[in-house]
């Protein structure tokens, strides 16, 4: 899919990931722009691999810290939009990690990279990064780049198991199954205490359950409104909100525009990755609002 985005022609294409790895990586995705001068505002979303094959792309995060660079960047889950924008020529490929697959592929705890980014050299052995940058660089095709990146994601796999996995199925239900999710029904459901369910959320999705269902709440209604599913605030508020100024008030803060100004001036990438996730037909529930 392209679209026109500030001064630059923008690509986006989406993947299935393998059945192997659908637990843990919400999708791949080849992105680039056709000139320099790509800019555009993230909602708050969840962890990402990037690997720039060309040019240098820039995080700018809400608490002022910036990320930039060239080579393979490991995103933390955010939870506020986030700035991304590049001053040359962009070619990439993404990979969209589940907290599932940010226990298990990362292993870091997502708290400590939420709301920023790092080297993904620092977190996996260098030789390794560099191994698939270069294969993914020298594919010539997307089927190619698929192959590379998730052979490499399935090796990592089967190195790492994490004890909690059955948290992630049991909180990604939580987050999916009601527009607004209750953090005393996580706990209840759980069979732990609140501290505990708050340690596993920070270590997991990188924030506290509170503030993971607020993140989720506001996304889901952007998604409603994105894609047509709702007709004005209201409706896609639902009983979640208290009145219309709670509703715009969180809209905001996880999207970065009132619930108008969404709709009005539309990002390209969220009008794509709405798009295109949609025909994704293994996609799993919590990606498809987030």
């Amino acid at each position: 899919m392209t679209s026109r985005g500030g001064q630059a022609m923008i690509s986006i294409q989406y993947f299935e990931p393998p059945a192997a790895l659908r637990l843990h990586v919400s999708s791949l995705y080849w992105f680039e722009t056709a000139a320099p001068g790509f800019s555009d505002l993230m909602r708050a979303e969840l962890g990402q691999i990037r690997l720039p094959i060309d040019g240098v792309a820039r995080n700018s995060y809400k608490s002022g810290k910036q990320w930039e660079g060239s080579g393979a960047i490991l995103q933390g889950p955010t939870t506020a939009p986030t700035h991304y924008s590049a001053n040359t020529r962009l070619r990439l490929f993404g990979i969209g990690l589940l907290p599932l697959g940010w226990a298990e592929l990362i292993g870091l705890s997502a708290d400590e990279l939420a709301d920023n980014a790092t080297d993904l050299g620092s977190v996996v052995p260098p030789a390794l990064v560099s191994s698939l940058m270069d294969a993914v660089a020298s594919a010539p095709t997307n089927a190619g780049r698929c192959k590379v990146v998730t052979d490499f994601l399935q090796a990592r796999l089967a190195a790492n198991r994490h004890a909690a996995r059955w948290f992630t199925r049991l909180a990604d239900e939580w987050l999916t199954a009601s527009p607004n999710p209750q953090v005393d029904a996580l706990v209840a459901a759980s069979g732990m205490s609140s501290r505990s369910v708050e340690r596993l959320t920070h270590r997991l999705y990188g924030a506290s359950p509170k503030l993971l269902a607020r993140k989720y709440r506001a996304l889901g209604a952007a998604v409603r409104l994105g894609m047509g599913d709702a007709q004005g605030w209201s409706d896609a508020a639902g009983d979640a909100f208290y009145d219309q100024a709670h509703f715009i008030r969180e809209f905001s803060a996880f999207t970065g525009l009132t619930p108008a100004r969404f709709l009005a001036q539309l990002a390209p990438l969220t009008r794509a990755t709405m798009t295109q996730r949609r025909q994704l037909p293994g996609l799993p529930s919590l990606v498809r609002i987030a």
